[in-house]
């Protein structure tokens, strides 16, 4: 009888052992999420990981590594490092090993921050998932399926010094040539109407913020115009770090703005608010630096659509003697002297 009972459970392990080798990863789910997907360089991006066994088994024996190149620095303390991080001339890899219970996660994640711009697949994983007694291992691999954009840094203050006060002129002259008394309507508040537009009473019987719109034929809005003519790659990045902290402090100002470029940065209508400035630092997150035109074809774009109102504020390397002189036609176009800022500082001082 007793024979019979352990044979019994040498069948029923044989068995369970069995079918825990039968497409073992059918009821194991891995997922990656970063907690980020637009970031800048050197900012803190979490990368979570999660393995699910969805199985009725255990599975004693398992493994995940995460493998990221030499572009991704870790930011985790030194102990944590030293029992889950192996570096080697490719990079490192991050390393757990745990067992699952029926229906149970493993939960993990790790802290880490890209060096230079550009857009990232963050790296590859190696999936390990043993059999019921851990006799047999099998490992699966893929791409994590994690993209982050990395923005361009922001530009040195120092090199923003001349931008300050033509944005202050901008904002003091967008609403000199209002007038008062001719009142033509109500529309709806954008956020960067002076407080003391609101219309109260309209406001109260629509329900939401409405400002009066008075006759006035000049709205200031402020045009960008990024050069992408091809430089030193140096001098294109400080480019693309000017036009994100130019940008940002349109943002900031609440002017409206618009953006116009010869190169992969192309062209983005007049907005405002943080979805604008997203879809703009995502756009030079991705450039590869690439001009397609001259900066007087880009010039002659923008002379052929002329705005009232519009101020021109110019991103570009050195300019040749005929940019100079494109420069001098965007002028013309221009009711506001146009602010220049160089990529190379040399010009800038």
């Amino acid at each position: 009888m007793i024979a019979f009972v352990i044979l019994a459970a040498i069948v029923m392990l044989g068995a369970v052992e069995w079918a825990s080798r039968q497409d073992r990863f059918r009821h194991v789910h891995l997922t990656f999420r970063a907690d980020m997907p637009l970031c800048e360089p050197g900012e803190c991006v979490t990368l979570r990981y999660e393995v699910y066994n969805t199985s009725p088994f255990p599975i004693l024996s398992s493994g995940l590594a995460v493998r990221f190149d030499e572009s991704v620095q870790l930011l985790e303390d030194e102990d944590w490092c030293r029992r889950h991080v192996t570096r080697d001339f490719g990079g490192q890899r991050i390393d757990h090993h745990f067992y699952l219970l029926p229906y149970r996660r493993f939960k993990g994640k790790v802290r880490l921050t890209l060096k230079k711009r550009g857009i990232f697949e963050l790296g590859q994983y190696y999936l390990q998932v043993g059999d019921l007694l851990g006799l047999d291992p099998e490992i699966r691999s893929g791409e994590l399926g994690v993209r982050v954009v990395c923005t361009a840094q922001r530009a040195p203050e120092q090199e923003l010094q001349t931008l300050g006060g033509y944005l202050g002129d901008v904002s003091v002259r967008r609403f000199l040539h209002e007038d008062p008394m001719m009142l033509i309507g109500y529309r709806e508040y954008s956020g960067r109407e002076p407080m003391k537009q609101i219309s109260w009473m309209q406001s109260a019987k629509t329900g939401h913020l409405m400002v009066r719109q008075q006759d006035y034929t000049v709205d200031r809005n402020v045009t960008v115009l990024v050069n992408m003519e091809a430089s030193q790659p140096h001098i294109s990045e400080r480019c693309l770090s000017l036009t994100r902290s130019v940008c940002e402090q349109l943002e900031n100002a609440k002017i409206p703005y618009a953006m116009e470029s010869n190169g992969d940065l192309r062209s983005l209508g007049e907005g405002l608010g943080q979805s604008h400035l997203h879809f703009i630092l995502h756009r030079i997150g991705l450039s590869r630096l690439t001009g397609y035109t001259g900066f007087a074809d880009l010039v002659e774009r923008c002379a052929r659509r002329p705005r009232v109102g519009c101020s021109y504020i110019v991103i570009t390397p050195a300019l040749s003697e005929r940019g100079l002189a494109a420069l001098k036609r965007l002028q013309a176009c221009s009711d506001q002297e146009i602010c220049v800022l160089y990529g190379d500082r040399r010009f800038n001082s």
